[in-house]
C-alpha cells in the first residue's frame, strides 16, 4: 500500500520558500502517491514532472467538481452544466495522460432537484461518453459523497451503478464522506465493493466531519487498517487535508507518521 497526498497549485509557493519540505515528504515520510487537480499553471505542472521524476511519485487527477465550481455538475440536466461538466471531464482525462495518471476520479455530485434515477442516467452518459479517450491503463473513479442530496453515497448504490460498465469504471473510496453519510464508522465500503475500490481518500474526523489531519479526531485507524487488509489493499491511500503552509505540510508528515503505526508492522 501507498501513501500519498491531494495537493492544489497554491503549494507552489510552499516548495519555493521552504524546498527543503519536498524532502521531508516523499523522501523522508516516504509519500509516493500525488492527485492533482486540472487546470494548474505550467509552471507546477514543470514541478509535478520533477517531482516524479527525483521521488518516482505516480499521480492520480480529480476532475473538476460543483465544490468548487457551481458550472460543474455531472449530474445535472441543465445544458450549459452538462455541456460544462463533460468538457472538464475530457480536459482531466487529458492532462492525467501528460502526467501519466492511471486514474480519474469524478464527483456524482448533487442533484439540485434532479431525480436521482435521471441524475444516475447523466452520470453514466457523461462516463460512457469519455470512455473512449481512456488510454488502456487508465480508470474512472467514482467518489462515495456525503450525503443523501447526492446521487452516490451509499455503498449498495455503489455496486449496483457499477453494473452498468466493465472494469474501465471502479471505486475511489472516501473514508470521511462515508462517516458523514451513516454517522458511524462501519467501514462498509470495503466489505462491499473489495477489489473495486482503487484509490482511497483519507483524514482524521472530529464530530463526522473530515479533512482533519490523522492525530486530530478519533478515527479508528485499526479498523480502517483491518478491513484494507481483509480485501487485501494495494492502492493509494491519499491524504485529503490542508497542506497551504508549512504547518499544513507538518500535520501531513506527522499523520503519514501515525498511520505507520498500523501499517508497518
Amino acid at each position: 500500500m501507498r501513501i500519498g497526498l491531494s495537493i492544489w497549485h497554491d503549494i507552489l509557493g510552499i516548495f519555493e520558500k521552504n524546498p527543503e519540505l519536498l524532502n521531508a515528504l516523499f523522501n523522508d515520510a516516504e509519500l509516493r502517491d500525488i492527485e492533482v487537480h486540472p487546470n494548474d499553471s505550467d509552471e507546477f505542472k514543470t514541478l509535478l514532472f520533477e517531482m516524479a521524476k527525483r521521488f518516482r511519485l505516480r499521480y492520480s487527477v480529480h476532475c473538476t467538481h460543483s465544490y468548487y465550481n457551481p458550472k460543474v455538475n455531472l449530474c445535472s440536466n441543465k445544458p450549459e452544466i452538462m455541456e460544462n461538466s463533460d468538457l472538464c471531464l475530457k480536459e482531466a482525462i487529458k492532462y492525467a495522460q501528460e502526467l501519466n495518471a492511471r486514474y480519474i476520479i469524478i464527483h456524482p455530485d448533487a442533484l439540485k432537484d434532479v431525480p436521482k434515477q435521471e441524475a444516475l442516467n447523466i452520470l453514466e452518459s457523461h462516463i460512457r461518453n469519455n470512455l473512449g479517450l481512456l488510454d488502456k491503463s487508465q480508470k474512472i473513479l467514482i467518489e462515495n459523497m456525503p450525503g443523501e442530496e447526492f446521487a452516490l453515497s451509499a455503498p449498495l448504490e455503489f455496486k449496483e451503478f457499477l453494473k452498468r460498465f466493465d472494469g474501465r469504471v471502479a471505486v475511489c473510496w472516501d473514508v470521511g464522506h462515508e462517516i458523514h453519510r451513516f454517522k458511524k464508522q462501519a467501514f462498509e465500503f470495503p466489505k462491499l465493493l473489495k477489489e473495486k475500490i482503487k484509490e482511497i481518500h483519507l483524514s482524521g474526523v472530529v464530530n463526522f466531519c473530515d479533512h482533519y489531519p490523522l492525530t486530530k479526531g478519533d478515527l479508528n485507524l485499526h479498523e480502517f487498517a483491518e478491513n484494507l487488509r481483509e480485501i487485501d489493499y494495494k492502492g493509494a491511500v491519499i491524504f485529503e487535508m490542508p497542506s497551504k503552509n508549512t504547518s499544513d505540510i507538518l500535520d501531513v508528515i506527522e499523520s503519514k507518521k501515525e498511520i505507520d503505526r498500523f501499517f508497518k508492522k
